[in-house]
């Protein structure tokens, strides 16, 4: 079977789960004709667990490290000189149990690279001034071009794209701090370092990074798993591409650690999506 499919995992923090439903579904039949993967944030997290062998662990995981979790954000901890959010402790806990037990291994073993998304800081600019400009770069994207899949304001206010390849990885903590820096957003994680650079959430460059894979040698189709709902126009097949997005909103918020049971709901309606999409997916793959 000729390798000739690229699949993109767009960001998403949580609802980034809802591709895991999907490759539940469809991994045994599109895993063996993978020749490239782009991923970023949390779809970077999402591609290296399903990879290691080790998602279901892991998210078993994942849900109990947050139990307890009530708050999302604490100002008292903030005024204290404490970190006042949970997430980067209790996301870096997960990877590093995804990693463990030849997880690492089963993800530097594939025969396909697999590329990660950063965003590099404009040049001669203050980490706390990038910070803000890449946030508002993204948000007031989002906000007034919403139907929009790839953005383009991060580059054009000049941050730059630098992709790496978790394979390239030869640690779990490497690994770790790859992924963390592909979705390092203040002040929910600290600004991401990695092969000495620091580093912010890839997508700022482009949350859904389609182009990483477009001169991967070998690749003639990719199909890009979504985290959000988007117009019909822009999904469905575009060219070369198949765009999968979820038709309503997904259950889990995607910073919200303090309901875990609604990672389960998530990655149900990519499983039931799975089977939706079966046709469309067939029809691309032939």
């Amino acid at each position: 079977m000729a390798r000739d499919l690229a699949i993109t995992f767009a960001g998403g923090g949580n609802r980034a789960f809802y591709q895991l439903g999907l490759m539940n579904g469809w991994r045994d039949r599109l895993l063996p004709m993978v020749a490239a993967m782009a991923t970023c944030s949390a779809g970077a997290c999402v591609a290296t667990l399903l990879l290691s062998g080790r998602e279901a662990e892991a998210g078993e995981f994942w849900k109990q490290r947050r139990s307890g979790i009530t708050s999302n954000f604490e100002w008292r901890k903030l005024f204290r000189g404490m970190r006042p959010t949970p997430h980067e402790p209790i996301y870096r806990d997960t990877l590093r149990h995804a990693f463990i037990e030849g997880g690492l291994e089963r993800v530097r073993s594939q025969p396909f690279p697999i590329l990660v998304l950063t965003t590099a800081f404009p040049r001669h600019m203050p980490a706390y001034g990038a910070v803000m400009l890449g946030l508002c770069a993204y948000n007031v994207e989002k906000r007034f071009r919403p139907r929009m899949i790839h953005p383009s304001l991060g580059q054009r206010v000049g941050f730059k794209a630098m992709a790496f390849d978790a394979r390239d990885c030869e640690t779990p903590e490497e690994l770790i701090d790859l992924i963390i820096a592909s979705s390092a957003t203040p002040p929910f994680t600290s600004v991401g370092r990695f092969n000495g650079h620091r580093l912010l959430d890839g997508g700022i460059i482009d949350n859904v990074p389609a182009f990483l894979v477009d001169k991967v040698p070998g690749v003639k189709r990719n199909l890009v798993l979504l985290t959000r709902p988007y117009p019909s126009h822009v999904t469905g097949r575009q060219a070369s591409r198949l765009y999968i997005a979820p038709e309503r909103d997904l259950p889990v918020h995607r910073w919200d650690y303090t309901r875990p049971e609604l990672i389960d709901a998530t990655i149900e309606a990519g499983e039931r999506d799975a089977e939706f999409y079966a046709p469309l997916l067939t029809d691309f793959l032939n």
